[in-house]
């Protein structure tokens, strides 16, 4: 039994417009209790990914900084052997 990806696409489309309006009969909040949910923890994710970037920032700050350094005094000690 062979069946084509039209027919199928189909088929998938149909149930996912069924599922998707058996969950807005069965849901358990009213969808503005549910949009204004997903708008709070969007809000606190995006707080959490600024406040981590820029702790991932500032980390990657100082390690330029350190290996500047560790550079900057690997050549100084280079030309000092070669004085």
């Amino acid at each position: 039994m062979r069946v084509r990806s039209g027919e199928f696409l189909g088929g998938l489309l149909v149930g996912a417009l069924i599922g998707a309006a058996l969950g807005l009969i069965f849901a358990p909040e009213a969808g503005e209790e549910i949009r204004s949910r997903i708008k709070e923890r969007a809000g606190d994710y995006k707080d959490r990914a600024a406040r981590v970037g820029s702790e991932w920032l500032e980390k990657g700050k100082e390690a330029v900084v350190r290996k500047k350094d560790e550079v900057v005094a690997s050549l100084r000690r280079g030309e000092e052997q070669e004085s």
